[in-house]
């Protein structure tokens, strides 16, 4: 088997590239990134609310993806949020992509949203590292 090996690494490059054994080592090399992304992107990491001497509160991801939706749901003028949820030092941001009405006041339908995602997140489920909202507008949606 060492004698197959030591063939192969004295190859030529343009030899070792025209070999089955080369692309099927890329091929599995791809696949392995791929699964490990996959895996990556579908680990639950749960937010922390808030800790005090009874215990820890803790939400996943997905709740709170979804509290931002149907928050949002209530706003005339918001379609199709998405949302993000950025970790930095111990605090909680949101970043919420949506598309709005053309006629819609930008500004009026974001302090809209902002304000009910703070009042959400801080007021009802008591967030101690709440830090904001950031909005992006990703598109116009027609009425």
């Amino acid at each position: 088997m060492l004698k197959y090996i030591h063939e192969y690494v004295s190859l030529e490059p343009h030899q070792v590239t025209s070999s089955p054994v080369f692309f099927i080592g890329i091929s599995i090399i791809i696949l392995i990134l791929v699964v490990w992304a996959s895996l990556r992107k579908m680990r639950t990491d749960l937010v922390s609310v808030f800790t005090d001497e009874n215990g820890a509160v803790q939400i996943t991801p997905q709740a709170l993806k979804e509290l931002v939706r149907k928050s949002s749901m209530g706003i005339p003028g918001i379609h199709s949020p998405t949302t993000s949820i950025l970790k930095a030092s111990g605090h909680i941001r949101l970043k919420v992509r949506l598309n709005v009405d053309p006629e819609c006041n930008v500004k009026d339908v974001r302090s809209s949203l902002q304000k009910k995602l703070e009042d959400v997140m801080i007021n009802n489920l008591n967030f101690s590292n709440f830090s904001g909202v950031d909005i992006i507008i990703r598109g116009f949606q027609d009425s």
